[in-house]
């Protein structure tokens, strides 16, 4: 198409597009349930050329200024193209906006969460400097006497208020024991915070022994692994199987895709190949990390997430005990996976190191999910789908829909549940019942199940394409809904609309709506 109609062909009229409400700034957060004509050119240029003929409806300068582009991903039926949005030589914190075409780049959604040219203020003013902005991040969690040590240089940037930019300043500290990581934002002009936060969510060439994915599973229930009083016992061998450990470096457990060390930095090392040992040796734990982490990014490559489409584009690193606490989580920040020693170790159970993988997903795809109360509860949801769904092929039927039932026997057991886990996939409750200030992981019970009829309608591989190919229209602050019709937009990009109305049955049965 020449370029001269380019801006005709992308430009859109009131009726032809859905749209949230106006938030604070006025503009529409998001546009959805259109489809452009598509025009020659790179996905890039196609988004730009998006921009451009919308920029009125967005409130952009009409030559684009003060967009600086950010990423393009490419997923299995989408590209996606994102810009942050930069004023006085910084950046505008949570300012971006992202176009999402199919591919034959026709626009389908864009979202924005851009100050519009009109609310901008004239210039940045510092008032307090790096050195005070730092005692004044420290400072703010005091409530707790452990030292915290800075993690990167701070940052000057714009953070949003309301219908105003805030100078500030974004320090990031780091404790131990347990571990935290804290992102702070400090007003430059006053020196009071603007928010705090922990950014914590929460070919073979060796062999080695894991669970698969727990003893109980393996064994086909919970008896002869619990002493009287509820305690877990040691398993038997029978609970093991042998697996074949891929593409080690010089005999320790570090790969293309994971890395798993210790609070020394240091991995298991076997010249031999050989990690051959028992739940209550040294390394057990770390053999569990390695093989189902690098066995279930090779099953995200199966699904299509390789080559220019991977989604980790460097291996994830790992500590399989890296705090006593009962409790493990993943960083965004150095892109880690850490897993607690408290009760059952965490990584002797390998849905539970799927579980954290999830979290691992979803900010490679999407920097920073997980920042509003939905967004957190889906984030927990779909670590507990994701592990249950990957794992089911090999689960009894009565264990098919529970999660972590060796991580979680004895809360179980303690909690009368049948058969005994941490968690399930399969609750009948809906959006309805959601709890604002709630647990996220008991929330997040609301995602995994909806995901989990996604599952059993779909099938096992394509409702997981589906669903991982969801999460790139997505941002850290969504919501069920959004989510819902982001998999509706994936199952138009990737199967051809095929199972639209069926998922929108289930969505409506889980009281999300309105979806598209």
């Amino acid at each position: 198409m020449p370029e001269q109609h380019a801006a005709t062909a992308m430009r859109l009229a009131p009726r032809e597009y859905k749209t949230e409400p106006a938030g604070h700034y006025g503009t529409p957060k998001e546009i959805w349930g259109f489809r452009t004509r598509a025009i020659r050119g790179s996905p890039v240029a196609a988004a730009r050329a998006f921009l451009a003929a919308n920029a009125a409806l967005f409130e952009l300068h009409p030559d684009l200024r003060g967009i600086r582009f950010r990423k393009r991903m490419s997923s299995l039926g989408a590209h996606h193209v994102v810009y942050q949005q930069m004023h006085d030589g910084r950046r505008v914190h949570r300012g971006y906006v992202s176009v999402h075409m199919d591919r034959s780049e026709r626009v389908y959604l864009a979202k924005n969460r851009f100050m519009p040219v009109r609310l901008l203020p004239s210039s940045f003013e510092d008032r307090i400097g790096r050195a005070r902005a730092l005692t004044r991040a420290r400072e703010a969690l005091a409530h707790n006497e452990r030292p915290s040590k800075l993690a990167g240089a701070p940052e000057q940037l714009w953070f949003p208020r309301e219908r105003e930019l805030v100078p500030a300043w974004k320090v990031r500290l780091v404790r131990e024991g347990p571990r935290e990581e804290w992102i702070v934002y400090v007003n430059a002009l006053t020196h009071g915070i603007l928010s705090k936060y922990d950014n914590l969510s929460e070919s073979a060439s060796g062999r080695g022994m894991v669970f698969y994915p727990s003893p109980v599973i393996a064994l086909g229930g919970h008896r002869g692994l619990v002493s009287a009083g509820g305690v877990p016992l040691r398993p038997p061998l029978e609970a093991y199987r042998v697996v074949p450990l891929r593409d080690l470096e010089r005999g320790s457990l570090c790969g293309p895709r994971v890395r798993v060390t210790s609070r020394s930095g240091r991995s298991v090392r076997r010249r031999d190949g050989e990690f051959m040992f028992e739940s209550y040796e040294p390394g057990f734990e770390d053999v569990m990390v390695y093989y189902h982490v690098d066995a279930a990014i090779r099953y995200l490559g199966q699904l299509g997430y390789r080559g220019p489409r991977a989604i980790f584009e460097a291996p994830l690193t790992a500590n399989a005990r890296g705090t006593r606490d009962d409790n493990s989580w993943y960083s965004p920040t150095y892109k880690s996976l850490t897993f607690g020693t408290g009760g059952v170790d965490d990584a002797e159970d390998a849905e539970t190191i799927l579980h954290e993988l999830g979290h691992a997903i979803q900010d490679a795809i999407c920097p920073d999910f997980g920042q509003s109360e939905q967004a957190a509860a889906m984030g927990e949801g779909f670590g507990d789908y994701f592990a249950a769904s990957y794992f089911d092929p090999v689960k009894p039927a009565a264990y098919r829909t529970s999660v972590m039932t060796w991580d979680g026997l004895e809360a179980g057991l303690d909690a009368g549940l049948h058969p005994p886990c941490l968690r399930r996939v399969d609750k009948r409750s809906t959006a309805k019942e959601f709890r604002s200030g709630g647990d996220e992981h008991a929330n997040g019970q609301i995602w995994s199940a909806t995901l989990w009829e996604v599952r059993l309608a779909l099938g096992r591989d394509t409702a997981a394409r589906v669903i991982v190919e969801s999460h790139f229209q997505l941002d850290g602050f969504t919501t069920f809904v959004r989510g819902a019709r982001a998999i509706l937009d994936a199952d138009r990009n990737l199967e051809g609309g095929r199972h639209v109305d069926t998922l929108k049955k289930i969505f409506a049965k889980r009281k999300i709506a309105p979806v598209a």
